[in-house]
């Protein structure tokens, strides 16, 4: 599978009466993308507004964000299953625009009103240091501003927000499909040195078989009680995996980081130079027994053994510490197989650092590095400008959580209050201290 990935860079973004894309200006037609908004029948309301780096923004409510992107050819579409047919992805050509985004800041009257399943929402901030914890603080934000129909179920409404800003984004990209772009990139498992190590990257993903959404879908369908899968890397720059579009903390993953899969970027950028990349392996974790976590550790392992890998990078998602033992436990199973392992994930460590950073260990895990930890607090200024407080404006994060207005100073309890907060995939500013 070859895919081409065409880049074309947006610098600035402007409200005109037609959309277009010239020499890194995107314009943008308002009322043509709040019409297509509003041709779901279940969003009542609509509005678009603009975010820029470093100006005094904050936009709340945020449920998910997306980078515009489509298929110039090939087989399938950008968001196969979701905006288009089931069909495999990954090869051919797809336009991206970079350095925008689409962010989906929605509200709607849930009816899980508590616990985990509730849905929630985070924040972003286009300027001081809360934006440095988002890749959403430096790149320009069309902000999709709406409000959902009284009486929408809960996997309705994540059809509707996620509906919205894929189709918003395939518009954007679309006007690009006749235009030279800036630069391309190939990316292709194309045969290699033999005696370049064989990598495999297991990408454990949290998922929930008793929520509205499990989470992660792939090519559109949430995978619940799944055992991992194997995928190439180029459907993930295609769109191939989404997630709840309910849930926009940093606790989770929002579909521009699969869609900008730092890891898996790294990997296909050198396969054929110091490695030699075999694919992904999508592992569904949070199993409910100790059952469970061994055979999903069991699967994994035995995958990547049949890959004939000398080595894997795992990395995880979710703030669970269910979660976090089944990736544990497929660290024990590969490297009992011969598989030198590579974890990599954020850790808990509480406000100063100094409390156990890891809820469980194996011996096995040897070679762990740290993306950080996502209990320290986080302080916010007062912003300029709020977007997407709704007529209340105040906020509510999180099920149960008091609501608060948006136009003050704040102390975040967490990283993952921000959209984007937490580094699950170590694609943000990495630093290392020795001891």
């Amino acid at each position: 599978m070859k895919l081409e990935l065409a880049t074309f860079p947006v610098k600035d973004v402007r409200w005109t009466s037609r959309t277009s894309y010239k020499d890194g200006l995107l314009e943008i037609d308002r009322h043509e993308l709040t019409s297509l908004i509003l041709e779901d029948k279940r969003i009542a309301s609509a509005h678009l507004d603009i975010t820029f780096p470093e100006e005094k923004t904050r936009i709340v409510n945020v449920r998910d964000a997306v980078e515009p992107r489509v298929k110039a050819s090939g087989p399938g579409c950008v968001f196969p299953g979701i905006l288009g047919a089931v069909e495999t992805v990954g090869e051919g050509r797809t336009h991206r625009l970079s350095g925008v985004s689409v962010v989906a800041s929605a509200e709607y009257h849930s009816t899980i009103l508590s616990g985990t399943a509730a849905p929630n929402s985070g924040i972003v901030d286009m300027w001081g240091s809360a934006a440095r914890l988002t890749p959403f603080g430096s790149t320009i934000n069309l902000v999709a501003i709406f409000e959902l129909v009284d009486g929408v179920t809960e996997l309705e409404a994540h059809a509707s927000i996620q509906s919205a800003e894929f189709r918003v984004a395939q518009r954007l990209a679309e006007i690009t499909r006749d235009k030279p772009p800036e630069s391309v990139e190939l990316f292709e498992l194309a045969e290699v040195d033999p005696s370049l190590p064989r990598i495999v990257y297991i990408l454990a993903s949290l998922t929930t078989w008793h929520h509205p959404h499990s989470g992660i879908a792939y090519y559109g369908l949430p995978i619940r009680e799944s055992l991992p899968i194997f995928l190439h890397p180029n459907e993930l720059l295609d769109g191939a995996v989404t997630t709840d579009a309910r849930r926009g903390g940093g606790t989770g993953t929002t579909t521009w980081a699969w869609m900008n899969q730092p890891m898996v970027l790294e990997l296909l950028r050198n396969h054929g130079k110091s490695l030699n990349f075999l694919g992904v392996i999508l592992q569904k974790t949070r199993f409910e027994t100790e059952f469970g976590k061994q055979v999903t550790a069991a699967c994994a392992s035995q995958m990547a053994k049949l890959l004939r890998a000398d080595g894997a990078i795992i990395t995880r998602t979710s703030t669970s510490g269910n979660n976090f033992m089944d990736v544990m436990l497929t660290v024990q199973a590969c490297e009992k197989k011969g598989l030198k392992m590579v974890f990599l994930t954020p850790e808990w460590g509480g406000k100063d650092g100094t409390e156990l950073p890891l809820v469980f260990y194996v011996p096995e895990a040897t070679n762990i590095i740290s993306t950080g930890s996502f209990e320290r607090d986080v302080k916010i200024g007062v912003p300029d400008k709020v977007i997407g407080a709704g007529n209340t404006q105040l906020v509510q994060l999180y099920a149960g959580d008091k609501p608060f207005s948006p136009w003050n100073e704040l102390t975040l309890p967490s990283s993952f209050c921000i959209t984007g907060g937490v580094d699950w995939f170590g694609g943000m500013n990495l630093t290392c201290r020795g001891y």
